[in-house]
């Protein structure tokens, strides 16, 4: 049965959804447009739609990925206009293409990084250039330690391995305002969410306070497309600086 691989935005309006959220929201918009879609098999059948990788609540994200399995074929184009006009507000589809055989599998394969654009709020007097140390600071770290909480257990984890790449935004940067990009682990080789990178600045930074003010998945970058390509390529957001 033929699959289409969809690009989408998820934005402000949906911003607080979760990643199951979204995912019922694909299901009731694809009955909505009445489009004909496989459903997986046993008592509890369920759409077939799988994402690349979860995007956490209150993450906005620029380029997620999704393939959807369908019964009969359909003009891309047909299934992208049908599908946007019952998405809600805060999901838009911007890529619909049929998948050839041979790149079902790896289409949603092996995205275990991500590159994000976070904005802090800054308490006053922090620069540029304290920023700048900072970052320069995290990221000639051996270990970067931060503390998570799970089933109201505390558990120390170095996210260093697992940060790839930060930089600021320098044009960003206002008195209470600043936008950093990272790169950062996300799968199961290990993780280092955009909250804990900030904690983690945040602890070489003059001042009171600052905090996480906005988190924006650019794209999920799959490994081994990141492996085989340098980061000075011209379509790279993040310059070959960046590179860790």
């Amino acid at each position: 049965m033929p699959k289409f691989l969809l690009i989408f935005s998820k934005d402000e309006p949906v911003r607080w959804l979760g990643h199951l959220d979204i995912l019922r929201t694909f299901e009731r918009a694809i009955r909505r447009a009445e489009l004909p879609i496989a459903f997986s098999a046993g008592f509890n059948p369920r759409e077939k739609i799988v994402f690349a990788s979860a995007l956490g609540t209150g993450i906005t994200g620029g380029a997620e990925r999704a393939v959807i399995e369908l019964t009969q074929t359909i003009d891309p184009t047909d299934l992208l206009n049908r599908l946007n006009v019952t998405l809600p507000d805060g999901l838009y589809l911007h890529h619909c293409e049929e998948l050839p055989p041979t790149l079902e599998k790896s289409a949603l394969s092996g995205y275990d990084r991500g590159e994000y654009e976070v904005t802090l709020s800054l308490s006053a007097g922090i620069t540029v250039l304290h920023i700048e140390q900072g970052i320069a600071t995290l990221l000639n770290s051996d270990a970067v330690l931060i503390e998570r909480e799970k089933e109201g257990k505390s558990k120390t984890v170095d996210i260093r391995p697992n940060l790839f790449a930060l930089s600021l935004v320098e044009e960003s940067v206002t008195e209470t305002r600043a936008t950093i990009r990272m790169r950062v682990g996300q799968g199961e080789n290990g993780t280092a969410k955009p909250g804990e990178v900030v904690t983690a600045l945040a602890q070489h930074l003059p001042g009171e306070k600052v905090t996480l003010r906005r988190s924006h998945r650019v794209r999920p970058i799959q490994r081994d497309v990141e492996n085989a390509r340098s980061l000075s390529a011209a379509s790279e957001p993040i310059s070959e600086e960046l590179q860790v």
